[in-house]
């Protein structure tokens, strides 16, 4: 398996996953009026955004894309620390992220 598939298929599993948690964690936290809400669905759901955008959409420059992934992983990471499992997959994405950019053009000028 080649380095853009699996970062894709890591990415597109990372970002549904932060996703699902972050809509079963904001209706579990406004059912029980927990006003803990306004972080669990920004950083589940927009890390999850930003890993699916970064990871499927093609954006130029690179850089862009990467950064996209980093931020949402990051915050997906964040609010799954307890799990153990959330962070390595985040920081799993990121490295197959950035090792699977195109490395800068250097040509003269």
């Amino acid at each position: 398996m080649t380095r853009t598939r699996s970062a894709r298929l890591l990415g597109g599993f990372l970002g549904l996953t932060y996703i699902v948690l972050g809509l079963v964690e904001s209706t579990i936290a406004i059912r029980g009026s927990d006003p803990i809400v306004f972080f669990w669905f920004p950083a589940l759901c927009g890390g999850g955004a930003l890993i699916l955008t970064g990871t499927f959409k093609d954006v130029r420059p690179p850089l862009l894309s990467i950064g996209l992934v980093t931020a949402g992983a990051l915050a997906g990471g964040l609010a799954t620390a307890w799990t153990i499992v959330g962070p390595i997959l985040s920081i799993a994405l990121i490295v197959l992220r950035i090792s699977r950019s195109p490395a800068p053009s250097t040509s003269a000028a």
